[in-house]
This record gives structure tokens, sequence and C-alpha cells, in this order.
């Protein structure tokens, strides 16, 4: 089961450059959401695969309008996108920009379709590397005048309360991935001691080029 070639191809064209404006969220990520989100709906019989992969392509184009509150601006950006307009009913379009809303994993509430839950559980971070660059990043764009110490205490607690067997990312996915349950063994092991979690990210900063100060 794959996207029509008509669907790819805008994507490919029109959406995903728009992601070179968003920092941190590159076209890397939504091809990977995306890759995920087919995955997935292979566990979800009779879901129309155009309308995942638009999901997954548009779930945080938002970013570019505001960072906070990137899904709903996403989602109206879905309402408003004249190729979906074109190829899609209205109900399909509205089911298209709920799903874009609620892919969140700190949404609170389950998401309203299967739509939602495939991009929700594909947007799951695996990769604990790039989860410890980016929780360092937000909390440093967050709490600029914290010493480094703090914010990697601030980063090891943030990972420990999202990715515990009851935190909120690990408690809200929808589909079986063996790669999440291996990235949450990890989450688990490396946040158990600050201090060994401090000097793992000293050694993934220094990597980055990013001193402790």
């Amino acid at each position: 089961m794959k996207p029509s070639a008509k669907v790819l191809d805008y994507i490919e064209k029109k959406i995903l450059p728009q992601y070179s404006g968003i920092g941190g969220h590159t076209d890397a990520h939504i091809r990977e959401v995306m890759e995920r989100s087919l995955k997935f709906a292979e566990q979800a019989p009779g879901v129309n695969i155009d309308m995942v992969i638009l999901v997954a392509a548009f779930h945080d184009l938002g970013r570019l309008v505001d960072q906070e509150t990137h899904n709903i601006e996403s989602g109206k950006m879905v309402r408003k996108d004249k190729f979906i307009k074109a190829h899609f009913s209205a109900e399909e379009i509205e089911t298209m920009a709920e799903a874009v809303e609620d892919h969140r994993a700190s949404l609170g509430r389950e998401p309203r379709s299967v739509y939602g839950k495939i991009v929700s559980s594909a947007d799951r971070n695996t990769d604990f590397i790039t989860a410890m660059g980016r929780v360092y990043d937000y909390h440093k764009h967050l709490y600029p005048d914290k010493c480094d110490r703090d914010l990697c205490e601030e980063s090891r607690v943030h990972l420990r309360e999202k990715y515990s067997p009851d935190g909120y990312a690990a408690s809200t996915m929808y589909f079986e991935d063996s790669n999440f349950v291996g990235f949450l063994t990890r989450v688990e092991e490396a946040t158990r001691d600050s201090e060994d979690f401090l000097k793992l990210m000293h050694e993934l900063n220094e990597k980055r080029g990013i001193i402790a100060e």
C-alpha cells in the first residue's frame, strides 16, 4: 500500500521545502515521521494512505507560525491548502486537520481518529542521542541564564517524566514498535543517575560544539 504519485510529488515539491525555515524540525524529521506513519498504517486496515502521508507531512508545519501552538496552526494549514481541497472531501479534510491537531504526546486525551493515533505514534522519538540534544536545547532556550548543571538535571528529569513507563509519551503509544521499546529502555538506564547523565550530556555537547559554562 503506497501513497499516490500526485500526493508524494506535492509533498516533495511544496511541503517539505518549507521545513528549511524551521529550526530543529527539519525535513529529515518529517521524512522519518512519514516513513513510520506508513509502517503503522499497516496495522490499521482501511485507512486512506494518502491521508496518512499528508497528515505526517503537515504535522509540524505550524511551527512556521508559532512553536507552542504549532499543532493548531498546522491544522489550519491543512484546512486552507488548495491541493488538499481539490482532492479530498470536506469530511476527509476535517479528519486530517484534527489528526494534525492531535499529534502531540502531551495532548492529554486520545486522538479523535486513527489518523491522529498514527501520526502521534510516528512522531515519538526512537533515537536517544537526538532526544538528549533536543531536550537540552529546549531547556536552554527556556532558561538561558541557568547553569549547565541545572540544565542537564532539568533535561534528565524531563526525559524521565516523558518516557517512564507511565509517562505521557510512553503511555500514549498506539502501535507496536520494537524501536520505541528499546528507546524507552535506553532512557530509563541513562537517566537513572544524575552524575552519570551529566557526564553523558557533556560528552554529547562536546561533540556538538557546546561547551559547559
